[in-house]
């Protein structure tokens, strides 16, 4: 059994994380997705709760057809110490052989603390444009965004008004730039 994990903030998740997700199953047995950050929400940068993004992910891996029974969602709250960020994530998810990640720091790190642990860079598809940064800026400012992300993802977002969310966010004190 040789299980793969991919880990991030999914805000939101789009069809870049949909894609990885898809070659991750073609190469592993199973997938564990970590959604990171879990204790961030209603802020520019994060704006939807763990909550909210398991039920994007859920949703958007069963719309597409994926086998449930091989995936795993877990949210996870941040460890800011490096060293011990490994070990902790371990202790939070089921066991897995191999570490997708583009992030050089995560690879590094993960290498560093875990030399027999698999670390493989995706493929990344359409990087530039399936983009949680881009995808929140074209939602704040009203323009198209949906075609970016699965239609069940889009779905979730409507159901908790996440686009008038994100827009009062990035109007807001909760964005750091505007401090």
């Amino acid at each position: 059994m040789k299980r793969g994990l991919v880990a991030g903030r999914f805000q939101p998740f789009h069809n870049g994380h949909l894609a990885l997700a898809r070659q991750v199953l073609s190469e592993c047995d199973e997938l564990i997705i970590v959604v990171g950050s879990a204790q961030f929400n209603f802020i520019d940068k994060d704006p939807f709760t763990a909550g909210e993004r398991v039920l994007m992910i859920h949703n958007a891996l069963a719309d597409d057809g994926i086998d449930l029974s091989r995936c795993y969602i877990v949210p996870y709250h941040n460890d800011e110490n490096n060293a011990r960020w490994l070990g902790y994530l371990r202790s939070q998810v089921p066991p897995f052989d191999v570490i997708y990640s583009g992030n050089e720091f995560v690879a590094h790190l993960a290498g560093a603390l875990d030399r027999s642990l698999a670390v493989k860079k995706p493929a990344f598809e359409k990087k530039k444009e399936y983009n949680g940064t881009s995808i929140r800026r074209l939602i704040a400012s009203g323009r198209p965004w949906k075609h970016l992300v699965p239609r069940a993802v889009a779905k979730v977002i409507e159901e908790v008004d996440g686009a008038q969310r994100i827009k009062m966010l990035a109007r807001s004190n909760t964005n750091p730039a505007r401090w």
